[in-house]
């Protein structure tokens, strides 16, 4: 069978079909991208090149930039290209120009994508380049993401934790903390304030305030895969989580702290109650992530008191039209351009071009 490139788009059968073939998460799936879509995120789209034995597939999302130009970005997550038989160089680039032919006709100006720590993808794009050698495209390692190995007993899962969290998640118990799975959301509108207000405490950029459409958009489209873990003391929610388990992965997705109980620890007891499930939900790796903005920070090293693994996490960025990324970046402040891409989506800049 001769390679073929395929145009999909998430209401199409087989993209979901593409997927099922090659190692893939539920970042990847149509219905998360199409969520993504009716929230006005971008336009989703996934990019097949190959055949049924060797493919492969990239999804991602096209947003305007104004009525001239536009760029693809990732859903949020951790997504990029995956597939079949992708060992070879060769093919792995007449994929690339096949993809890259696809955006020069309609005049993309950047793609970004974040890679899944992992599937450990960025790999596939490590000889890709964008439209000329400088700028061009790059892979940047952000910093280190951690998991937890679901495939031990409990038991030994959690001997790989700090005595700190050990003792604080028995302490918390012990004051009458409980934890479950709630399989009705009962607590939806519960676990939004509180994830609001941990947001706020950490200054959390404008993109990662989710407002209930979104959660329950989130769960139409991924029945069955996306879950609500809390934690609760004298029947309030303490903390608690949206997580995911699909295809063996976990997913920390989305989780709220109340800050009343803060002197109890509670979120430890989420991330230890929510492993338990994960593993009754079949997932034999618990993704915990990285810390802010793939940074090892505060939240990084607090992630790793629950395990050593630990994962590259890395972001890919291509100027695909150099000049018009350049015409369009002219307004951006010197300072966030070479750190912020693309940089005409600064705040400075996005209403010089609108």
């Amino acid at each position: 069978m001769s390679e073929q490139l395929h145009i999909l788009r998430p209401d199409n059968p087989e993209w979901d079909i593409w997927l099922r073939r090659a190692p893939h998460d539920v970042y990847h799936l149509a219905a998360y991208h199409a969520h993504a879509q009716s929230l006005g995120e971008g336009e989703a789209e996934m990019l097949v090149y190959g055949t049924p034995d060797r493919f492969t597939a990239w999804p991602y999302l096209a947003r305007e930039i104004n009525a001239a130009h536009s760029d693809l970005t990732s859903a949020y997550g951790y997504t990029g290209p995956v597939g079949l038989g992708l060992e070879d160089a060769g093919f792995r680039l007449n994929a690339w120009n096949e993809f890259r032919n696809v955006w020069d006709d309609r005049q993309l100006v950047t793609l970004f994508s974040r890679f899944h720590p992992l599937l450990e993808n960025a790999h596939l794009c490590k000889d890709f380049e964008g439209a000329v050698p400088t700028p061009g495209g790059e892979i940047i390692h952000l910093g280190r993401t951690v998991s937890i190995n679901l495939e031990n007993d409990r038991e030994t899962r959690q001997s790989a934790y700090r005595r700190v969290v050990k003792q604080q998640i028995r302490r918390a118990k012990l004051h009458g903390m409980t934890f479950e799975l709630d399989r009705d959301w009962r607590h939806l509108d519960r676990f939004i304030e509180l994830y609001t207000a941990t947001m706020m405490r950490n200054n959390a950029e404008g993109r990662y305030f989710f407002r209930r459409p979104y959660f329950r958009g989130l769960r139409q489209a991924l029945k069955g895969f996306v879950h609500l873990g809390v934690a609760q003391l004298d029947g309030d929610v303490a903390a608690a989580m949206v997580f995911t388990v699909y295809n063996g992965i976990a997913q920390a997705h989305l989780a709220g702290v109340n800050a009343n109980y803060k002197h109890l620890s509670p979120f430890k007891v989420v991330i230890d109650g929510v492993a338990d499930l994960a593993k009754d939900l079949g997932a034999n790796r618990y993704h915990i992530g990285a810390g802010r903005g793939g940074r090892e920070d505060s939240l990084f090293r607090f992630k790793s008191l629950f395990a050593k693994a630990e994962h590259h996490f890395s972001v890919g960025r291509w100027i695909l039209d150099a000049e018009a990324y350049a015409a369009l970046s002219k307004s951006a402040p010197q300072d966030c351009a070479s750190v912020f891409f693309p940089a005409y989506r600064t705040e400075a800049a996005k209403s010089a071009v609108a």
